[in-house]
């Protein structure tokens, strides 16, 4: 077996596009797929939160060594009281699942839904990378997200997307 590099992600979306999760790629590897040139630790998901998708999402990823951080199933996710209570009650934005193995991967969950996931996933902009397809939220998606979440490294992506002509 292939020694693979502990930060090259296209293992975890293989499964899941095995697997036929619904997913699109946001944060920062999203931000690097169109372009950019930076680095990030974590694989960012935005999925669509049906209890099917999710209960996909998570056998996928258990079978590449992911475990979820906390002790409560993904599928909890499905459920817009229980999402909500997550959100406002926990302050929750993502659901993490973290690998077994060292250095730990951790692929974050997007708690907070699109507002019509059907919609932008048909929108999707999908790059292969080592043979494998992965869909990326289409860039003025995640420009909005990341203007949204605002932090430093968030605006500093939008300006990097938009002088490279993208956003």
């Amino acid at each position: 077996m292939a020694k693979r590099d502990k930060f090259d992600p296209t293992d975890i979306f293989a499964a899941l596009n095995a697997a036929r999760v619904k997913y699109l790629v946001v944060g920062g590897i999203a931000v690097v797929l169109h372009g950019v040139n930076r680095f990030t630790w974590d694989v960012d998901l935005a999925v669509e939160l049906t209890a099917t998708n999710l209960g996909r999402l998570a056998t996928a990823l258990q079978r590449v060594g992911f475990v979820p951080r906390l002790p409560v199933p993904v599928e909890g996710l499905a459920n817009p009281g229980t999402r909500r209570q997550w959100l406002d009650k926990k302050g929750m934005k993502v659901y993490s699942f973290i690998e077994r193995r060292s250095p730990p991967r951790v692929v974050d969950v997007m708690v907070k839904p699109f507002a019509s996931f059907p919609q932008t996933y048909r929108r999707r902009v999908t790059v292969r990378v080592r043979g494998v397809s992965i869909p990326l939220a289409p860039v003025d998606v995640l420009v909005r997200m990341k203007q949204e979440a605002g932090r430093p490294e968030d605006l500093l992506d939008v300006k990097a997307l938009k002088e490279l002509g993208k956003a």
